[in-house]
């Protein structure tokens, strides 16, 4: 068996849905494409972080020879129904901090690798996406996501993993390809409610629910709040949406206990009150793209999905987090989350606020109350 093959057979022993090989060449459609948008990925082409650099592996690694990529599948269990709608599933289950039996997967193929004398190097500025679909394991969907070839029923409900590594492997063949069914009558772009899927295959991410709830402004703009449902950490509205990945919806999967028994850690009262021993330890090590000094954030989307939940029974909660919070983008919120519930008490609490509060957090209540 030569190099590429044991390596395969290697990732799918330890449980990867997939893998395949590409060169180091550069990625010239996806720099293409995102240069044709500089506006709307400016945030992410920085000099300290760079797609764009990552798309020339090559420039980027004079040594390496081959890109392998893995597709980890991170959907293999149920999630808990009360957690789904809230959270993005990959999310969920990230392991890079908590470092549990994913990422011992990972460990262990990359100490393979180099068990058999191969220089490998996992880099986060390379397309993941791009580099599977080179590889020839995953096609695009309109959504703008990957989906697998021969695994997980198809589905976009996977990780791509791409791996730098200095021997020289045959190329598989590319599958740089849209393969929606026909009748899938634009699903995706038809579910996104902010309009960041404008069309098939073009995404703006400035618009993303997922983009607002951990890299957004420090209180989200008015336009986009209700839009943005009850989600706190990412989405996944656009993939629930595709026929793709309904089969793999409907399989009968295990329970997931870990997150079953952690669930009521992220009930959104929990999150709009805790503090920071809860945020830092219960919170931060399963979401970490948002810095371990903003609770204030998480804080500011529980509030917003309880307006949009539109439950009296919150009341109470977001009163006092509109008196107690330190936190103006959080009274700001919470000042709205009431407002779009409404009533009468509702109302009484605003007006009880309007006088004591700074003028930023004035405003919303303003706003909450219908008075501009």
């Amino acid at each position: 068996m030569n190099t590429k093959e044991k390596l395969r057979e290697k990732a799918l022993e330890l449980g990867f849905a997939a893998a395949g090989f590409t060169g180091m060449g550069p990625m010239a459609v996806y720099s293409g494409e995102i240069s044709t948008r500089p506006e709307m990925y400016s945030w992410v082409n920085t000099e300290y972080f760079s797609t764009l650099r990552g798309a020339d592996p090559g420039g980027k690694y004079p040594w390496g020879r081959s890109l392998m990529v893995l597709l980890r599948n991170y959907y293999q269990h149920g999630f808990p129904e009360e957690m789904t709608g809230l959270y993005g599933r990959c999310y969920l289950v990230d392991e890079r901090v908590v470092r549990g039996a994913e990422f011992a997967r990972i460990k262990a193929f990359l100490d393979f690798a180099r068990g058999e004398g191969i220089q490998v190097k996992f880099d986060g500025e390379v397309p993941a996406r791009m580099a599977a679909a080179l590889a020839g394991i995953t096609t695009y969907g309109k959504n703008c996501f990957a989906f697998c070839k021969g695994a997980i029923k198809g589905s976009s409900w996977f990780e791509s993993i791409p791996l730098v590594l200095d021997a020289e492997l045959d190329p598989d063949e590319p599958s740089l390809e849209v393969d929606c069914p026909p009748n899938c009558d634009d699903r995706c772009v038809k579910a996104c409610p902010t309009g960041a899927l404008y069309e098939p295959l073009k995404m703006n991410p400035l618009r993303c629910i997922a983009f607002h709830t951990y890299y957004g402004s420090d209180i989200t703009p008015q336009e986009l709040r209700e839009p943005m449902g009850t989600w706190v950490y990412g989405c996944d509205l656009c993939q629930e949406a595709c026929p793709r990945n309904r089969p793999w919806m409907k399989s009968d999967l295990p329970t997931d206990h870990d997150l079953e028994s952690r669930a009521a850690d992220y009930r959104l009262p929990v999150l709009l009150h805790m503090d920071r021993v809860h945020y830092e330890e219960k919170v931060w090590p399963r979401f970490f793209y948002m810095s371990r000094s903003r609770v204030d954030r998480w804080q500011m989307n529980a509030a917003r999905a309880l307006g949009n939940l539109g439950d009296p029974a919150f009341l109470p909660d977001l009163e006092r987090s509109l008196t107690d919070s330190p936190h103006p983008n959080v009274r700001g919120m919470s000042a709205w989350a009431l407002g779009r519930i409404g009533g009468k008490k509702a109302i009484s609490l605003l007006e009880k606020r309007l006088g004591v509060e700074e003028e930023a957090v004035a405003e919303e209540i303003r706003s909450a109350l219908g008075e501009e």
